[in-house]
């Protein structure tokens, strides 16, 4: 183990051409501006590999995957890696309630790092540990594209983009209070269009037939839906006209951020992670009313609570964007100074350098509960036993059912050769 060096061992999505991937990759890319040593765990190859080859080089860990995927982490990664270490879990969450098994589960780390205050203070409810604030960085720069599959804008007409993930949980999201904003406010108004980019509705289909039946015999809004990679995700929001979200909830809102780097109006719902680099001064903010889930699923169940959007506000933001030029270029242009100078990859690189500058000066310190220690790696050998009982369960079964159809058989002949 390197001890000398300001480092840090990530596990992460590194390779993950998606949004987790993508987050992992910016933590990567503002520690290396901020010459802090790496060493990079790629956890789809240690989930899928049990001879995947890792180090524990440095004394301080960084764990940044899906919170669905911390009970598969627990029980493929090396007891060793948490021995004599500090582990930190990037973790980002989208509802003012907390399940119960997430509160145990965050409380075998020793910090959090999160990217809003609205996060931080959603955990500080249920964790005592450090939380430290940590925002996405965004910087983009525009590669030729090789394909023409982002250009979906009448060049004739004022665009307003909307991207999604079926994954990311449409009721989250919330794209069908904006359609019926857009609605309301332009009709059929065939100088404008509401274009909304979606991923993942082969494993939707009935929420995808439902969104597009809610823009039936709308000419001015599409749904488009189709897998593209970071770079014409990025040509996609650098030309439109507007970017819009009327999301109940965003731990952060990256899309969002991206839109205003690139000197984009933006619309969205005053609320959440989002609102760390949004206002009134630089975006066109709705207003909301607390309240619980409609339609809870997968992702958030019936005690989430979260934003929802005011529709006359939002048909009246949809409308100033739309009609005047002056405001949302001078918002525009704000935007794009604040999150050039807030959210660069070296601002964000010296808040994790500082961070780990602190923690190894203090490491002896803040590493001196044994306690927790022992607790985690005692639940990582549980986790560990627990799916090895799983298996031989599974393995019985399988077993079992062959046994049973072998005998089926042995007697069905035995009525046959009874017959003959």
């Amino acid at each position: 183990m390197k001890t000398n060096n300001l480092g840090i061992n990530i596990v992460g999505y590194t390779k993950g051409i998606f949004g987790l991937g993508e987050a992992v990759r910016l933590n990567i890319e503002a520690a290396e501006i901020a010459n802090i040593s790496l060493n990079l765990i790629d956890f789809e190859k240690l989930k899928k590999n049990t001879h995947y080859k890792y180090n524990f080089d440095y004394k301080i860990n960084l764990i940044q995957i899906s919170l669905n995927d911390l009970d598969r982490f627990f029980s493929v990664i090396d007891p060793l890696f948490f021995q004599d270490k500090y582990t930190i879990l990037f973790l980002v969450w989208e509802s003012e309630y907390i399940p119960t098994k997430l509160k145990n589960t965050i409380n075998l780390f020793n910090e959090i790092w999160t990217p809003s205050l609205y996060c931080k203070n959603i955990f500080k409810k249920v964790y005592d540990g450090p939380i430290i604030t940590v925002p996405h960085p965004v910087e983009a720069s525009l590669k030729p594209l090789n394909t023409r599959k982002s250009m979906v804008f009448n060049k004739d007409k004022f665009s307003y983009l909307f991207v999604f993930s079926y994954h990311s949980s449409i009721e989250r999201k919330n794209p069908f209070h904006l359609i019926e904003a857009f609605k309301k406010a332009f009709k059929n108004n065939d100088n404008v269009e509401l274009i909304i980019k979606t991923s993942g509705s082969n494993r939707h289909k009935k929420l995808e037939k439902k969104l597009l039946k809610s823009i039936s015999n709308q000419k001015n809004i599409q749904i488009i839906d189709i897998d593209l990679d970071k770079n014409e995700i990025l040509h996609l929001i650098n030309n439109c006209d507007s970017y819009i979200s009327m999301h109940h909830s965003e731990g952060f809102g990256l899309t969002l951020a991206e839109a205003m780097y690139f000197g984009k109006p933006t619309i969205a719902t005053n609320y959440s992670g989002n609102t760390e680099f949004m206002n009134h001064n630089n975006s066109f903010l709705v207003d909301y009313e607390l309240g619980l889930i409609e339609n809870p699923d997968s992702n958030f169940p019936s005690e989430t609570l979260w934003a929802n959007p005011k529709l006359d506000h939002t048909i009246e933001q949809l409308k100033a964007v739309y009609q005047n030029a002056d405001l949302r270029k001078k918002k525009a242009e704000n935007a794009t100074f604040f999150i050039k100078e807030k959210l660069s990859f070296n601002a964000i690189g010296s808040i994790m350098r500082n961070r780990l500058n602190h923690l190894h000066i203090n490491f002896k310190d803040l590493n001196s509960n044994k306690n927790q220690n022992a607790y985690l790696l005692n639940q990582l050998q549980l986790a560990k036993a627990e799916i090895t009982i799983l298996e031989k369960e599974l393995r019985s079964m399988k077993k079992n059912i062959i046994i049973r159809f072998i005998m089926k058989i042995k007697k069905g002949v035995r009525k046959l050769k009874g017959k003959v």
